[in-house]
């Protein structure tokens, strides 16, 4: 019974792992996991026979060529040929018995992907789906379902193996039960290793491995014990490259322990011991990846295949990718395009921050004993010691990774993540310590109970992660019928000649108004009047004043998760998008203006726009449609300015007329005062001095069109607003008259003004 009690902190972080475990398998799509698609797609060409791939770059650049250009199925294992073969080798058995003869049906590109990017809103899916990927599970599904399972239970052994190696280093079940949840709780851990990665063989064995070599440091390095550390090891080379982090560091200080305790001959037969199993295991692969690359790891193979950089980074632009490097650690998910919020970043950020602390008050209080050179040859130090160097082998060796392809993702850590909670329970454990020590404090609750409530938010985030960020981001868009569209839908009414029926769009934005960075959200309604037989792709363009063109989207409708062979005739699809207007010297340029709205259909195969066509069947050609307003004020805006005119709902902060030789402008600088819902129109009209109308007379919207007044928000600043009007010789026209009016006619009227006006108009005399 007591043993029970002992191990029930334990089993509960386990069942809650195995819990989170089950939910991310089933909340990403078929082979949408980081690189999923090409790791499974190595362990189907082993499954089928085709023995260990050799690489040959001219054959890569054709295949990936024509993956680009035909939407050629994802089936090519890319730059995971160069992977160590073990977990390839191992999953190829287990999809053995299933009928995997669906795989290039349905691992079809997204050419609209936006991959590894963490500020897309849209396309995070790198496959286009098909129906019968749901439960119940059937063919190349199936497999991949089971693959992902299978990943969930080697990535228990890496939870429950740091949990052994915290213990042996001589750590509190408590220090250990942190250790362990971290590792459970640790949201990108959850989503990787339910994926097929050999990340997930990769992550158990080195996990083990740090274990079984700290019970032989602790206990005794027997002959057997160090065979089946070497075993372990050489497996961990034989998943992944970065498997010899711990393969070097494991049997140096199993050895330095051995010296400790027996002497430098039996050190040297237990090193030996290990090594050899190491080579026996692994040492045939890296051999060959010698004789075939002339680099024993394969890495710069591996780097081209992927795509080398084309230059060496420094120090400081690999520094610069540490936010990227640092989110893939906890959590961006999906493509590398899924991030969490903000918020959460910044809170792991200080917990490290804090272990980080703890790790350097551990150094200080070693260093100061007298016996400093007695204590690192303890069990506990070499076991700290191995663990560290384990994570700075590992961490050296991405950083020359990242210094070859573009590659700044901690989660390629996860191979020595028992070493990394190791160090950060340490940590965290000592920072707990010394602030006990300035204030003590009565716990009512056993250790075991204090540390599982401090690993409690991070397994809450681990568990509604899958939930609140990644079957989100894949979600379909809703369908619905067509009297459900919105009442306040901006109607367009465009068909498209293969069977499209573009509705109008809905903004979402509050006033429809964005600044640059911000995020116009809108939806477009889409119907198919007919089935649909190619997958067409949707542009969304957004235009400013000037035809500066704002924002950019190709993409198949549904974010990229709802291609057109899957709509059904009759329903309505609500395509909702979040565009991202970036910050940039054209989008400044444009300010304040309008924004119009440009949305089309074309054939990503054939390159081909679809024609459109008005309800009467007449071709109608591209059409753009005023949809919301960008306005970025002006660094030298007047907004202290007293105005020397008021309309209702706008100031005239100066107006003056510029006389050419055949013509006179109207100069109008405005600040709004209230919000406009409805379009204005301003009128310049001549007079002469008996105040009879004289022809010609100028209308148009502010900015020549290019900010029309029903955008206008309270604060706006409209400067240097031009009318131009004919002004032939010798036309006795003494004064200018101009306001604003309604499509019904009805003017704005004046509220104040120190220049001559009227009910409804400014008055200006012609210089």
């Amino acid at each position: 019974m007591r043993a029970w009690v002992e191990r029930r902190p334990l089993a509960i972080i386990f069942l809650l792992y195995l819990l989170a475990g089950i939910s991310y398998a089933t909340s990403a799509p078929f082979l949408e996991v980081s690189d999923e698609v090409r790791h499974y797609a190595l362990v189907e060409h082993l499954a089928s026979g085709g023995g260990l791939p050799i690489h040959d770059l001219a054959q890569h650049e054709r295949i990936t060529a024509e993956e680009r250009a035909a939407l050629r199925p994802l089936t090519y294992y890319a730059q995971e040929g160069s992977q160590p073969p073990l977990y390839y080798t191992l999953m190829a058995l287990v999809v053995q018995p299933f009928d995997r003869s669906d795989f290039a049906t349905r691992a079809m590109p997204n050419p609209h992907a936006r991959l590894g990017r963490a500020d897309t809103t849209n396309n995070w899916n790198q496959l286009v789906h098909l129906p019968g990927e749901d439960f119940p599970w059937r063919g190349v599904v199936l497999a991949v379902m089971v693959l992902r399972f299978v990943g969930v239970l080697l990535g228990g052994i890496a939870v429950l193996s740091t949990y052994g190696l915290v213990l042996e280093f001589g750590a509190s079940r408590p220090v250990a039960l942190v250790a362990a949840g971290l590792v459970a709780f640790n949201p990108m851990f959850g989503h990787i290793i339910a994926s097929v990665n050999n990340d997930t063989l990769a992550a158990a064995l080195g996990a083990l491995s740090l274990y079984w070599a700290a019970r032989l440091i602790r206990r005794e390095a027997t002959w057997s014990g160090a065979l089946v550390l070497g075993v372990l090891l050489g497996g961990a080379a034989l998943t992944k490259a970065s498997g010899l982090a711990v393969a070097i560091a494991a049997p140096a200080f199993v050895g330095i322990s051995a010296a400790c305790r027996y002497g430098v001959r039996r050190a040297l037969s237990v090193t030996l011991a290990i090594w050899g199993m190491i080579v026996v295991v692994a040492g045939w692969w890296y051999a060959r990846n010698a004789l075939l690359y002339g680099d024993p790891t394969g890495t710069q193979m591996m780097a081209q295949v992927a795509g080398a950089r084309e230059r060496l980074p420094s120090l400081a632009e690999l520094l610069a990718e540490w936010e990227g490097f640092y989110m893939a650690f906890w959590g961006l998910f999906g493509a590398v395009n899924i991030p969490m919020h903000p918020l959460i970043y910044d809170v792991l950020e200080g917990m490290l921050a804090l272990a980080g602390l703890g790790l350097l008050l551990v150094l200080v209080r070693a260093l100061r004993r007298s016996d400093v050179l007695l204590q690192l040859r303890s069990p506990s130090s070499l076991i700290a010691l191995m663990a560290f160097s384990a994570f700075a082998i590992a961490l050296a060796a991405l950083v020359r990774w990242t210094s070859l392809t573009l590659a700044s993702q901690g989660r390629l850590l996860f191979p020595v993540i028992a070493a990394i909670a190791f160090l950060v329970a340490v940590g965290l454990s000592e920072v707990a310590r010394v602030l006990a020590r300035l204030k003590p404090v009565a716990l009512p609750f056993p250790l075991e109970v204090v540390a599982g409530l401090s690993i409690t938010p991070l397994a809450t985030l681990t568990l509604l992660a899958p939930w609140v960020y990644i079957r989100p981001s894949y979600a379909l868009p809703p369908r619905i019928a067509e009297s459900e569209l919105p009442a306040d839908l901006r109607r367009t009414e465009l068909f498209f000649e293969r069977g499209i029926r573009w509705i109008g769009f809905r903004v979402n934005t509050p006033k429809q108004r964005i600044h640059p960075g911000d995020v116009l959200d809108l939806t477009l309604y889409w119907q198919a009047t007919q089935p649909i037989s190619r997958n067409l792709s949707a542009f969304v363009r957004l235009f400013g004043r000037g035809e500066v063109e704002l924002f950019a989207l190709d993409t198949y409708p549904g974010g990229g998760m709802y291609q057109t062979t899957l709509w059904q005739p009759g329903e309505v699809i609500a395509d909702r998008y979040r565009l991202r207007v970036e910050r940039s010297p054209t989008a400044t340029a444009v300010s304040p203006t309008t924004i119009w709205l440009d949305v089309g259909l074309w054939d990503f195969v054939d390159k081909r726009f679809v024609a459109t066509f008005d309800g009467a069947g007449a071709p109608t050609g591209r059409q753009r449609y005023e949809a919301a307003s960008l306005n970025v004020p002006s660094v030298s805006a007047p907004t202290s300015r007293q105005a020397v005119a008021s309309f209702k709902g706008v100031e005239v902060l100066s107006a003056h007329l510029e006389k050419g030789n055949r013509s006179l402008v109207l100069v109008v600088d405005w600040r709004v005062s209230e919000d406009f819902s409805e379009d204005y129109t301003t009128f310049v009209q001549l007079f002469d001095a008996q105040g009879h109308k004289l022809e010609p007379q100028a209308d148009g919207r502010a900015l020549a069109g290019g900010f029309a007044p029903r955008w206008w928000r309270a604060g706006d600043l409209i400067l240097g607003d031009r009318y131009s009007l004919p002004y032939p010789a010798g036309l006795p026209a003494a004064f200018v008259r101009f306001g604003l009016y309604r499509s019904d006619g009805v003017r704005l009227p004046v509220v104040r003004s120190a220049l001559a006006f009227g009910q409804d108009y400014i008055e200006l005399p012609i210089p």
